[in-house]
């Protein structure tokens, strides 16, 4: 009988396979060896089975992508000392040496702009005003690209419902965006709001402005650790309460690499001066740990 959380290594012939998979059981160790059904609860909303966990560590069978990838995000999330960012690249070239070896099709992943964009209280209304909300988030998202640039063919859209996540080619420079948010955005929210006072429901959005390396899969799957916390930043605590405690009509959360390469510095040529903003460094908690990011203060 095996000891628990112990995790028995296949016989692999490949040796790129062996060093991918001598990588995950590192990690599953410096995580402190958490057992398959604890890694299988904390997947569940990825829909990764404890079999598909097993088969990625005792399992000659070579593992998909965004098997690894959610591995690695909370293994290293519960390991003292390392960040799934830091684990990422690694083990990915590791699966693409081993993928190559073994004859995949692989997808590359892409350094993108993340756009996330949700709305306040959606589930609170009707069916029909919820249809209007979401007509006015999709025609915000619209105008903001317009006003910064974006090309149709550099955006990649999925919907989520209440929400809606933008995937923004890396050719596409980040400050224009965050100039159109700082500058446009409040006040044409305003605007829409105070045109439509007691007639429509106010719309009002939480806004997240982030950098991630995402995968696009044969199933046109979003995969990736920084997508990921992007997406915690956007329900994290700290931009709700950023939102009810204000009477603005947008609330918006920057990553720390996005604030680096746009603010910090000035080095992408935004001031928040000049759109009568400031920034406030926080530290917004998920269930892998603390994520540094920075809430925008409209004055």
């Amino acid at each position: 009988m095996g000891r628990p959380g112990v995790l028995q290594k296949p016989e692999l012939p490949d040796a790129q396979h062996r060093k991918l998979n001598d990588a995950l059981h590192r990690l599953h160790l410096l995580a402190g060896r958490p057992s398959l059904a604890v890694m299988a609860r904390e997947l569940r909303d990825a829909d990764i089975s404890k079999s598909t966990i097993h088969n990625a560590f005792s399992s000659s069978r070579f593992p998909k992508w965004e098997v690894v990838d959610a591995l690695i995000e909370i293994l290293a999330s519960r390991a003292p000392g390392l960040t799934p960012e830091q684990q990422l690249r690694p083990i990915y070239d590791c699966w693409v040496q081993a993928a190559e070896a073994d004859g995949l099709p692989i997808a590359q992943p892409l350094r993108r702009l993340v756009l996330l964009a949700d709305i306040v209280q959606f589930s609170r209304h009707d069916d029909m005003k919820q249809a209007d909300l979401r007509r006015r988030l999709y025609d915000f998202v619209d105008r903001l690209m317009a006003t910064a640039e974006v090309d149709a063919g550099q955006r990649h859209r999925a919907d989520r419902g209440d929400s809606v996540m933008e995937l923004i080619d890396n050719s596409t420079a980040l400050a224009p965006i965050l100039r159109a948010l700082l500058g446009q955005a409040p006040v044409y929210l305003r605007d829409e709001n105070r045109r439509w006072h007691g007639t429509r429901p106010a719309t009002r959005l939480r806004i997240v402005l982030a950098t991630a390396h995402v995968t696009i899969d044969n199933h046109n799957s979003w995969i990736g650790a920084e997508l990921n916390a992007a997406c915690r930043l956007l329900d994290g605590q700290a931009l709700r309460d950023a939102m009810r405690k204000s009477d603005d009509d947008v609330a918006l959360c920057l990553s720390d690499p996005a604030y680096q390469e746009a603010v910090q510095t000035n080095r992408g040529g935004v001031s928040p001066a000049d759109f009568r903003t400031s920034f406030e460094q926080v530290a917004v908690e998920t269930k892998n740990g603390s994520v540094p990011a920075w809430l925008a203060k409209f004055l």
